[in-house]
């Protein structure tokens, strides 16, 4: 009987070691760490933008970071303004944006391809981007803005400012009837108008850029209004003999001219245009070199 008691005890004592062993290994691995998880199964993480970097120089030295985006490089007012030496403040909200420069402010809205700077215009298809909270506009309007010259890479990988100098925009209210001859603007706008108003606003830069085309040319007379009204060797623009051309113009039609005075061309230099539903195009491409299509008419060189 006692041998018996011995045994049972001796087997009790085995079962309990081995299970305070069992206990001690459990507690005694290492439980996986929050970076071995995170190693093993990594979370994939999202750009902040889709816009491709881009290396903005002044003097040669790399001096900012612009982007590129839809085939259009945009640089920061503020690398500009950082260089030279400008007071500058950027708002943006739900509706677009504010750039406050001294003594000029440039405004633009969300899906509007026009900045508004203090009475002038600028011509921006491309838009306006924000990217790491920082407004961001296209190299031209910078250029513009600021006075300066911005040159691109083929690659557009690189952006080389001009830093000789910087002149900011000057404008006013009445900026366009200061510096064009009245008559020149009443007839451009017009015939933009007349021409143009069931167009974009790039096909209607367009028709104003022909007149545009025409005064610089040696074969077409001098001046907005006699380009208009030219009658040497037949009329020139259909609405000048139906009349139209004296219907009241709207906003775009004056917008447009104020963009072609400011330089903006959406045609290269093409000094004819045609819409072939309301006239025969034939003399135009048999004699003519055709340029591009912008709605409903087709512009020649």
């Amino acid at each position: 009987m006692r041998r018996l008691t011995a045994a049972l005890l001796l087997v009790c004592l085995l079962l309990v070691c081995l299970l305070l062993g069992g206990c001690a290994a459990q507690e005694a691995a290492p439980a996986p760490s929050p970076a071995a998880e995170a190693t093993a199964s990594p979370l994939p993480t999202a750009p902040a933008h889709p816009y491709a970097p881009l290396r903005v120089y002044f003097d040669g030295l790399l001096t900012g970071r612009g982007y590129v985006h839809s085939g259009a490089a945009f640089l920061a007012p503020e690398t500009v303004c950082a260089f030279y030496g400008l007071a500058c403040e950027t708002a943006l909200d739900a509706e677009g944006f504010t750039l406050s420069l001294p003594a000029l402010t440039v405004r633009g809205k969300k899906g509007e391809a026009v900045f508004a700077a203090d009475g002038r215009y600028l011509y921006a298809p491309e838009g306006w981007i924000e990217a790491d909270g920082k407004l961001y506009l296209p190299a031209d309007a910078i250029a513009r803005i600021f006075g300066v010259t911005v040159t691109l890479s083929d690659d557009l990988a690189r952006a080389d400012v001009g830093s000789t100098g910087c002149r900011l925009l000057r404008g006013g209210e009445d900026y366009y009837s200061r510096t064009t001859q009245a008559d020149d603007l009443f007839w451009l706008i017009h015939i933009i108008y007349a021409e143009a108003h069931h167009e974009t606003l790039a096909g209607q830069i367009g028709v104003g850029s022909v007149v545009l085309n025409r005064v610089k040319s040696a074969d077409f007379p001098d001046t907005i209004a006699a380009v208009v009204l030219d009658r040497e060797h037949t009329l020139q623009f259909s609405p000048v003999g139906s009349g139209e051309v004296a219907a009241q113009p709207d906003e775009t039609a004056e917008l447009a001219a104020f963009l072609c005075l400011e330089g903006y061309n959406t045609v290269g230099d093409s000094l004819y245009f045609v819409n072939p539903e309301r006239g025969d195009a034939s003399w135009f491409d048999r004699s003519l070199t055709r340029v591009c299509a912008i709605g409903s008419h087709t512009f020649y060189k």
